[in-house]
């Protein structure tokens, strides 16, 4: 089968926590992530609103963005897509998570020590008390509803690293190889876990991570690379990429998450990557080149929050515009802007799709 988008130039919008408790009141604590009507609601709610303001033509723009849905069932979707919330592998570790009303959870760093760190080891998921929490609201909406939908941030291996370590990680890969490679192995192992759990009791992964994937022939599995920008090329092919090999045979058909910008420094090693057929390239990152590199992949055309949130309407449907003209063949692109805040016009969340409509057409 050829992996490849279901439609021509899909579109995902995200608003960050902060819209959503700005314009709607919807609070985002521990029992948002838990609680499993609370679960089945607060989703619900996400996917009316996100039509009624943005996706119902009979509203005062007279256009549909292609947002949200008209009269929502309740659904047993297990971990937020509306939101971007990457933090339960590093809560898993034994991290604190701090919630709050108008952000996602925010992790707070272990800072482990040389004896801590080394002896660290993966954790038993079954047993484990955080995703313990996980697993009694996966097996009550299950037995309400008869079936489970979405699925988890995995947060990604250097990310979960950093949580544990501190930035004493990027020390180690200088001073002490052996121990950065048990932390990050450690991370690996905690993330494939979660994910291949995940994936036995959903069919997915990483809607949670790019709700784009969801607009694929096929369930792609994507890490998120968020902190690769913060090494070298050459620290993360020592460092990092034998875990983005090791997840890509794990997890295929693999994807991977690049929000920084410049995947281009590091496309050429993306490319060794066996099975990896789904890329988010980060706003500032030099498209032409890494579709030179990867000229196979899908991309995920991401574009900046931060523009689109105070730039001009004008200017957001030029961003969009540059996007999708280095991104070629857009038979292969889908467009996306994750983490937009309270701010955000939204005729500039309009510009987008129109944009991209005028280049569907």
């Amino acid at each position: 089968m050829t992996i490849s988008p279901n439609t021509f130039l899909p579109v995902e919008i995200v608003f960050h926590p902060s819209w959503w408790n700005k314009h709607y009141g919807i609070t985002f604590q521990d029992d948002f992530f838990f609680d499993p009507a609370q679960r089945v609601e607060r989703e619900r709610q996400m996917r009316g609103i996100l039509h009624a303001r943005f996706g119902d033509p009979s509203t005062s723009s007279g256009r549909s963005c292609e947002m949200g849905e008209a009269n929502p069932a309740p659904k047993p979707i297990i971990g937020p897509i509306h939101i971007a919330a990457g933090w339960l592998p590093s809560a898993v570790l034994g991290c604190e998570i701090m919630f709050a009303d108008d952000a996602s959870p925010q992790v707070v760093p272990l800072n482990l020590d040389d004896d801590q760190a080394i002896a660290l080891c993966a954790p038993d998921l079954a047993t484990n008390p955080v995703f313990s929490r996980i697993i009694a609201m996966m097996d009550a909406l299950e037995k309400e509803f008869g079936y489970l939908e979405g699925d988890l941030n995995w947060e990604g291996v250097l990310n979960v690293a950093l949580n544990l370590r501190g930035p004493q990680i990027f020390v180690d890969m200088y001073e002490n190889a052996h121990l950065a490679h048990h932390v990050l192995n450690v991370a690996y192992e905690t993330v494939r876990d979660i994910a291949l759990y995940v994936k036995r009791r959903t069919g997915t992964t990483s809607i949670a991570v790019n709700r784009g994937v969801r607009n694929i022939n096929a369930p792609i599995s994507l890490h998120p690379n968020c902190s690769v920008e913060m090494v070298s090329p050459q620290t993360f092919r020592e460092f990092l990429l034998p875990y983005d090999k090791l997840l890509a045979r794990d997890l295929s058909p693999y994807g991977i998450h690049h929000c920084g910008k410049d995947m281009h420094k590091v496309a050429a090693m993306y490319a060794e990557i066996k099975g990896a057929v789904f890329f988010d390239v980060g706003w500032g990152s030099d498209i032409r080149a890494c579709r030179a590199t990867l000229p196979d992949a899908i991309f995920s055309l991401r574009l900046s929050p931060v523009r689109v949130s105070t730039l001009s309407r004008a200017e957001v449907i030029a961003d969009v515009e540059r996007v999708l003209n280095a991104g070629a063949p857009l038979e292969r692109a889908v467009v996306c802007c994750i983490n937009m805040d309270g701010e955000t016009p939204d005729e500039n969340v309009r510009a987008i799709y129109e944009t991209v409509e005028r280049f569907r057409k």
